[in-house]
C-alpha cells in the first residue's frame, strides 16, 4: 500500500484520479475558497508522470470569468478525456453544467454545455456496463427560474429552495460516450423527505452491476447513519423502491468499482452518526458474492480526522485513489486489492 500527499489548500474537495490517454494519472479536484460552495471554488488539476510518486502543481481548468466552479467526475472515453463542472454563483445558485474534454490528456481543453441534462444536476462516477454500454449516475434538482430569482434577491444558498422532489438516475450511451440518453431511476419527493426530517439531500449515488442485468445503486440520506439502496434487475429500466442498506455511513459519499474477476469494491466511511467527525476511518470493502457478503475489509487509514469522497479506479488488482483529509489535503493512494492484511 502507498499513501501520498498531493495537496493541500485553504478547501479542497471532490478529489478523483483517472489514468489519462498518454498513460499519466490526472487527478481533479475543487481547491480554493475556504469553504464549499464559495465564490473562490476553482476546478484544478495534477499530473503524475511516474504512477503517484510525484505530482505537478494545480492547472486550474477554464478561463477565468468570476464564477465558482465545483468538479464532480472525470473520465476517459475513447481518446477524449472528460471532466464534469459545475458552475455557479459560489452558493450554487445560476448553477449550470459544462463538460470539459480533451484529447491530449489533460494539455489542453475545449469546454461545452451539459446539454443531457438540465441545471442543476451532479455527474458521478461512469460504470462500464457487461454490454458495453456507458452509465453515470446523477442526482437532480428541479429549481424553477422563480425559486433561483429568489435565491438570488435574498442571497440564499440553492437548498433554501423548497423542491417538489431531488431525482436519482443515470446518463446511458450505446456509442461510446457519443450520444446519452437521460434515465430517471427514482424521485423523493418533498414528502418523502419531510419524513426523513430533510429539506434537500445530497443523494451522490453510485452504481454497479453485480451480475449481467441486475444494476445497484448506493446513495447517501443525511443523518440517516446508513447509505440507502435501490435495484434494477433489467439494465436500468425499473428500480426498486429505496430502502436503507446495513452499510454504515455517516452521510459521505462512497463509490462503488468492479475487479476485471466481478469482485464489487467499495470506498466508504462505514461509520454511523453525521458531520465531519464521524467521516472515520476510510476503508475499502470487497465482496466476492455480489453483495451479498463483505468478507474482506481493507482498512486504507485510520489516522483521525475527516476523509471524504474517496474515489479512483481499478487496473488488475490495483486500486488508485484520491481522497480529501479534514475538507483541506488531498492524498493519493494505491493498493493492492489481493495484498493481505
Amino acid at each position: 500500500m502507498y499513501i501520498g500527499l498531493v495537496h493541500r489548500d485553504d478547501l479542497s474537495v471532490e478529489a478523483n484520479v483517472r489514468r489519462a490517454q498518454n498513460g499519466d494519472l490526472v487527478l481533479l479536484c475543487t481547491c480554493g475558497g475556504g469553504s464549499e460552495p464559495a465564490p473562490g471554488n476553482r476546478t484544478y488539476l495534477f499530473r503524475s508522470e511516474d504512477d503517484g510518486k510525484t505530482w505537478s502543481e494545480g492547472m486550474k481548468l477554464g478561463e477565468e470569468d468570476g464564477l465558482a466552479r465545483y468538479h464532480t467526475e472525470t473520465a476517459v472515453l475513447g481518446d477524449k478525456l472528460k471532466v464534469f463542472v459545475s458552475s455557479h454563483n459560489g452558493r450554487f445558485v445560476n448553477w449550470r453544467n459544462e463538460v470539459y474534454e480533451s484529447a491530449d490528456s489533460g494539455r489542453t481543453w475545449s469546454v461545452r454545455p451539459l446539454r443531457e441534462l438540465p441545471s442543476y444536476a451532479f455527474v458521478r462516477s461512469m460504470l462500464r456496463l457487461s454490454d458495453g454500454k456507458i452509465l453515470f449516475p446523477y442526482h437532480f434538482y428541479p429549481v424553477t427560474q422563480e425559486m433561483e430569482s429568489g435565491c438570488l434577491e435574498r442571497g440564499d444558498y440553492v437548498w433554501k429552495s423548497p423542491i417538489k422532489y431531488v431525482e436519482s438516475g443515470f446518463l446511458l450511451s450505446g456509442d461510446g460516450g457519443g450520444t446519452f440518453e437521460r434515465r430517471v431511476a427514482f424521485r423523493t419527493t418533498a414528502e418523502e423527505m419531510k419524513e426523513l426530517g430533510l429539506t434537500w439531500f445530497w443523494p451522490e449515488n453510485t452504481v454497479t452491476e453485480t451480475e449481467k442485468g441486475h444494476l445497484v445503486m448506493l446513495f447517501r440520506v443525511d443523518r440517516s447513519g446508513f447509505l440507502w439502496r435501490s435495484d434494477s434487475f433489467d439494465g436500468g429500466n425499473a428500480w426498486s423502491r429505496p430502502f436503507v442498506s446495513d452499510i454504515p455511513n455517516p452521510s459521505n459519499k462512497p463509490q462503488l468499482l468492479k475487479t476485471e474477476d466481478g469482485r464489487v469494491v467499495l470506498l466508504n466511511t462505514p461509520r454511523g452518526g453525521y458531520g465531519l467527525e464521524a467521516r472515520f476511518p476510510l476503508e475499502i470493502w470487497i465482496s466476492e458474492d455480489g453483495m451479498k457478503t463483505w468478507k474482506k475489509k481493507i482498512r486504507l487509514s485510520d489516522f483521525p480526522g475527516a476523509y471524504s469522497y474517496a474515489n479512483g479506479f481499478i487496473e488488475g488488482n490495483v486500486l488508485y485513489a484520491a481522497f480529501e483529509f479534514n475538507r483541506h489535503d488531498v492524498y493519493f493512494a494505491r493498493v493492492d486489492l489481493d495484498e493481505d492484511k
